[in-house]
């Protein structure tokens, strides 16, 4: 399985040049790699009417590379790496990159529309991406809706193949790609419009990708990438300091967690949720209330998790300057304007750096409730159970 080390050099780049042309030929004899430049020997170089081209390493194999990339001589590269701005060094595993991978496609937009097993050609892997090979794949609400066409108005592209979260294994990653390599486990909340989580192989802008710590295992780094960036956006919407915060919907995968962050900022966390889910909420640090007892607050922050027509209670509860932001529901800006408030319907955007610094600020964040675990072949009756068995817990797909 050969796999290939690629450094494009921009003609003004002369000092990535010149360390390229001076790494110890020996270095790279001894993790099994060859030199090749076009298909030339490295010597090729020594003319200035080549140092606009590129370097390419070819190894046997993904090991090889990762002992030539991991050693002390090509560590002093990896600052300049940082640096660069003109000349774009990355590595593919050339395998991975042509290879086909089969992925749960929809052809249309219903209700009774069907995901099927489709087994098609990957195509080139973008000089952004990361190429993933999923190990579990979080479902969200998300997923069916898209699938029932309700939110047809964004521009898909059939066929269309479902997915927003999940946990994998870097195969290959894009020749502008840096910060990750091959065998790193990341976790990702893609593109709506993209999709492909449900797949064996997926491609997601680096982007809009972390790296796992170690500590964290799959469960929790497939299901935190929508409800975490979903709750923390959706609170930094506020403009001034929380002192009260109301959570509806408090014992879901956003609101656990919302509750959770809320906990660390305001005076105060009140929370709606079910009678059976009531001890849950409060391990969290929620204050479990009734609708009716959310009607005598008086709120900075209302986050609706829930929908239906629980909302109403924001509105009467809602405090000066306060901001109201639902996740799954239309919101009445004049009537929240009228209080002296802002109502904003708020949808999570991807952004692997903020996933990054979330998961290392919040070490203490709750382990999601796992509902049940499901093989990817199975997925039509995952979202089945995810849009009518009212489940309490995360759905995952393993592929």
């Amino acid at each position: 399985m050969a796999a290939y080390f690629i450094a494009t050099i921009d003609v003004e780049d002369s000092k990535t040049f010149d360390l390229y042309r001076s790494l110890n030929p020996s270095l790279v004899e001894a993790a099994g790699g060859k030199y090749l430049v076009k298909g030339l020997p490295l010597t090729a170089l020594e003319g200035d009417d080549l140092r606009s081209r590129f370097v390419m390493i070819e190894f046997a194999s993904e090991a090889a590379l990762e002992r030539f990339y991991n050693s002390p001589e090509y560590a002093a590269l990896k600052p300049l790496r940082q640096r660069s701005a003109k000349s774009s060094i990355g590595y593919v595993n050339t395998d991975s990159a042509t290879s086909h991978r089969t992925g749960y496609q929809i052809p249309r937009f219903g209700d009774d529309v069907v995901l099927e097993p489709v087994t098609s050609a990957m195509p080139e892997l973008g000089p952004d991406d990361l190429r993933i090979q999923p190990t579990l794949i979080s479902l969200n609400p998300v997923d069916w809706k898209i699938q029932a066409g309700i939110l047809a108005a964004l521009p898909f592209a059939f066929p269309y193949t479902p997915g927003a979260e999940g946990v994998g294994i870097i195969e290959a990653v894009g020749t502008d790609v840096v910060g990750f390599r091959p065998g790193q486990r990341v976790m990702a909340f893609s593109s709506l419009v993209r999709g492909g989580w449900f797949a064996n192989k997926v491609d997601v802008s680096a982007s809009q990708c972390a790296l796992v710590p170690d500590a964290i295992p799959d469960e929790q780094a497939a299901a935190f990438n929508v409800p975490l960036l979903t709750a923390h956006q959706a609170i930094k919407l506020h403009p001034g300091a929380v002192k009260r915060a109301l959570v509806i919907g408090a014992s879901g995968s956003v609101g656990s967690i919302a509750t959770k962050l809320l906990g660390h900022i305001a005076e105060s966390v009140d929370a709606i949720c079910s009678p059976g889910n009531a001890d849950h909420v409060t391990a969290l640090g929620g204050n479990v209330v009734t609708p009716q007892e959310a009607a005598e607050g008086r709120y900075d922050f209302v986050l609706d998790a829930a929908g239906g027509p629980i909302i109403e209670t924001a509105y009467r509860s809602l405090a000066k300057g306060a901001t109201l932001v639902s996740i799954v529901q239309p919101v009445d800006e004049e009537r929240a304007r009228s209080a002296s408030a802002q109502a904003i319907r708020y949808s999570a955007q991807p952004d692997g750096g903020q996933l990054s610094d979330l998961m290392a600020r919040h070490p203490d964040l709750p382990a999601p409730r796992v509902a049940a675990t499901l093989p990817l072949a199975e997925v039509n009756t995952a979202l089945h159970l995810l849009k009518y068995g009212r489940v309490r817990g995360k759905i995952f797909l393993k592929p």
